[in-house]
């Protein structure tokens, strides 16, 4: 399994990675849907856009940036959903905050006492792990340090307590089961976009696709058990 799902549960704050697969206890009866098949496979880098018809409040209109995939499981963060904590206030120890304004996002149910950051940087930052094209995760403070420091009046830097998991097939049964939609991540909506925007002008995004598909794929959803 890469390092994500082992190193970034010890992140900024040291929360212990809880053992095994998380357990949110969520439970909801679905019909079926008329659902495309998936146009992009899941791996890391990529935005997992929550359907309209996913119920769990922990998911519900989010969208999931994934920071590792494979045959060990998946584990990302929600970038959607910004809380009123400053990023300051939480780190009053770190002085290159202090005149900043950045909000904590809330990045799933996991480990909510962990933080770790996204940062946007056309040099790879030292200690920190490549997403996707100039988007880089860590969980180191010097790391931080030193994207406060470069990152002036642009937002560069978003920040979140917690993440999302998912134990070995279980992110595949739900892709399978209709609850969330694959697509290509960007580092505009991650950064720059109006966070209430993002899961309503994606899943408009899709839905567009959608219309034009030839064969959509039936989908039948059941009860289900999430973590």
């Amino acid at each position: 399994m890469p390092t994500l799902l082992t190193v970034l549960a010890c992140l900024l704050l040291n929360a212990p990675h809880p053992g095994g697969a998380p357990g949110l206890g969520f439970d909801s009866s679905r019909r079926s849907a008329q659902l495309p098949p998936a146009a992009v496979a899941p791996a890391k880098g990529r935005f997992l856009v929550a359907s309209r018809g996913l119920l769990d409040p922990n998911f519900s209109e989010t969208v999931v940036l994934l920071l590792d995939y494979g045959a060990g499981g998946a584990m990302g963060v929600v970038i959607n959903r910004p809380t009123e904590v400053r990023l300051a206030t939480a780190l009053p120890d770190v002085k290159e905050l202090r005149d900043r304004s950045d909000r904590i996002f809330l990045g799933g149910p996991v480990a909510v006492n962990a933080m770790l950051a996204l940062i946007r940087s056309s040099r790879p930052p030292a200690g920190a792990q490549l997403v996707f094209g100039d988007v880089y995760a860590s969980g180191s403070l010097k790391v931080l340090r030193q994207a406060v420091a470069k990152s002036g009046k642009r937002p560069r830097l978003r920040a979140y307590a917690g993440y999302a998991g998912w134990g070995p097939g279980q992110l595949d049964r739900e892709l399978a089961r209709g609850d969330w939609h694959v697509t290509t991540a960007d580092a505009v909506t991650i950064f720059e976009s109006e966070p209430a925007r993002a899961w309503p002008q994606l899943i408009e995004r899709l839905s567009g696709q959608w219309a034009g598909s030839s064969q959509p794929g039936r989908v039948t959803m059941g009860a289900r058990s999430r973590r």
